[in-house]
């Protein structure tokens, strides 16, 4: 039953910051996510790309007072009612923004890195460095 505490609590964060976009609900929800992550998996490739992805999302993120920067085609005016923003030049950290995709998906290096590590996370590149480098050594 404990397995899926973290999971739950970082869903149910995750929420919290998606229908109260702030700092203090984004602030929450990474330190949540980066805490499940590191008391969770032994230390490997996959555990790297995830944490790596969590730190760019939150740290552009947390820059921006819990708003992620969207580049996109098109303004929307009035205040934000969502986590996204559209993208201006009073921002921080910029480069780590939502900048890739079209005009219907946009992600972020933060993204990349995420989707990167869940991958190899259910690839099997679990395993710790040392491990997975006496193995490709071999």
């Amino acid at each position: 039953m404990i397995i899926w505490l973290a999971p739950a609590m970082v869903i149910a964060a995750r929420l919290l910051w998606q229908r109260m976009p702030g700092l203090g609900t984004c602030a929450l929800f990474w330190g949540i996510a980066a805490a499940s992550l590191l008391l969770g998996s032994p230390v490997g490739p996959s555990l790297l790309q995830l944490g790596a992805g969590i730190a760019c999302n939150a740290a552009v993120t947390l820059a921006n007072g819990g708003f992620m920067p969207v580049s996109t085609h098109w303004k929307r005016k009035g205040p934000a009612r969502s986590l996204w923003v559209q993208r201006q030049s009073g921002q921080r950290l910029l480069f780590l923004a939502d900048n890739f995709g079209n005009r219907f998906v946009r992600f972020s290096v933060g993204d990349v890195f995420l989707a990167i590590g869940l991958i190899m996370s259910f690839l099997g590149f679990q395993g710790s460095v040392r491990h997975e480098i006496l193995a490709i050594a071999r």
